[in-house]
């Protein structure tokens, strides 16, 4: 879903901040503030019955919205499933404090979660659940440098896509892993793998050619550079 937006990401930029998560920020917002259920018409959700850790998207789109009490917290909180949390909001859809007190009330119903104690780390997801995850884990304080971090990731973990990074990323986090710090440093061919990855091309190679008065190449370099670097583009 995310390789559509790469390009945008890096051109809708504020003044100071050189990274805007366009396609992302419903995501983003959704899962810090609200519910991530509209990530479904992004296709955040796995299919129903598409892997153990899948449940139907139509609870998280038609359910009513449901206040969890301190009591439901303190229960997922004293729970074996306290880790769990931001498995469970991919699961269901839902932001990550709204599964933790969904889950507290299941349990003290004595209902059953999605999966057992300690599978929720090698539970089956889906790329879409996994990005979910990378969302969730951000903030928007945080989409600058989260996105130089994947955009970096993607070059050392030789993703085809940033979507791909932000999905191993994820998935990282489902397995309650941490996620590795970005190089420090590229090569020139990685720079201008960077400028491909997010999504430039030919046109924009040689619109910053002439601007800079380079080759298309030293344009390239220096322009994967920039974004690597977290720095605005002339475009």
């Amino acid at each position: 879903m995310d390789t559509q937006h790469e390009t945008t990401e890096a051109r809708r930029r504020g003044p100071g901040s050189a990274f805007r998560r366009v396609g992302a920020t419903v995501a983003v917002a959704c899962a810090v503030t609200g519910s991530i259920a509209g990530l479904g018409a992004m296709g955040a959700l796995a299919a129903p019955g598409s892997s153990p850790a899948a449940s139907s998207s139509q609870e998280a789109a038609s359910a009513p919205k449901v206040v969890y009490t301190d009591a439901d917290l303190a229960a997922f909180a004293a729970s074996p499933y306290a880790d769990d949390a931001l498995n469970l909001a991919v699961v269901w859809g839902v932001d990550v404090v709204t599964a933790q007190g969904k889950a507290g009330a299941k349990i003290t119903a004595g209902t059953d979660l999605p999966f057992g104690v300690d599978e929720a780390e090698t539970a089956s997801y889906t790329a879409d659940q996994q990005q979910a995850a990378y969302y969730a884990n951000g903030t928007t304080d945080t989409w600058a440098s989260d996105f130089t971090q994947v955009l970096g990731l993607a070059l050392a973990w030789g993703s085809p896509t940033i979507a791909d990074a932000k999905a191993k990323a994820g998935g990282l986090l489902l397995e309650h892993q941490s996620v590795p710090a970005a190089p420090a440093t590229y090569t020139d061919d990685e720079k201008a793998r960077a400028f491909s990855l997010v999504r430039y091309g030919d046109a924009e190679a040689a619109q910053l050619a002439g601007l800079w008065q380079v080759d298309t190449r030293t344009a390239t370099v220096r322009a994967g550079a920039a974004l690597l670097a977290g720095d605005d583009l002339p475009l």
